[in-house]
């Protein structure tokens, strides 16, 4: 088969958000800046050819230092937000707790693939998403883009990848308990096929002990 049908797809998890709040949408912190920069520069040997995000502000912004970095623009795609939390979204851990102690319990445990109340689950939500990957890779190959990166959400990505693997949907959650932001995922789209090549890559980012997700304290 020709390298003509071959795209490697670099995922990025967002930088740091500036809220601890359920999957609101707001601004990168500043540490979630310096993330993105050290990830835009770390991609200049990739050869990277375009740039793909969620519509997301986090994602775009760090979309943005990659872009400033690789001198591309930055193309935003719809489908690949982050999974829907539903009823859950804008709550702390203290409400989540206070509401929904018994659900956060259960999705931890990761032994039925549960929706979240007005949400999706973990199967709806890779559904959702390979339309919108299915959309970028057909972008690539129609502008022979051979390597591209996609800044894109943690528990959506873990989702997508459940059916890649393949794994439950109920365990994504074992994807890397610290999947880290802008760490980077890679996948090999060759022959109707896709593998994963690298998961949850942070080297960029293992010199800054302040910008790992061990110290994500924000409120």
């Amino acid at each position: 088969m020709s390298d003509e049908n071959v795209v490697r797809a670099y995922l990025i998890r967002h930088g740091r958000q500036c809220s601890a709040l359920c999957n609101v949408d707001v601004d990168l912190s500043d540490e979630g800046h310096r993330q993105a920069e050290l990830t835009g520069k770390r991609l200049k040997g990739y050869g990277i050819q375009a740039v793909y995000t969620s519509e997301l502000i986090r994602a775009r912004q760090t979309a943005e230092h990659i872009s400033r970095e690789l001198k591309l623009p930055v193309n935003v795609v719809e489908h690949i937000e982050e999974m829907h939390f539903g009823d859950w979204t804008g709550l702390s851990d203290s409400e989540l707790d206070a509401k929904y102690k018994e659900e956060r319990i259960a999705h931890k445990m990761g032994n039925n693939d549960i929706r979240y109340a007005g949400g999706e689950n973990g199967q709806e939500c890779s559904i959702r998403f390979r339309q919108g990957m299915e959309w970028i890779i057909k972008d690539a190959k129609k502008n022979g883009y051979k390597s591209i990166a996609i800044v894109t959400h943690g528990m959506a990505m873990r989702a997508y990848l459940c059916s890649i693997i393949p794994v439950p949907f109920s365990k994504r959650g074992l994807l890397a308990r610290q999947l880290e932001n802008c760490s980077i995922t890679e996948l090999l789209f060759k022959d109707g096929l896709v593998s994963l090549e690298r998961f949850n890559d942070y080297a960029h980012l293992e010199p800054y002990d302040e910008l790992l997700r061990k110290h994500f304290k924000v409120i």
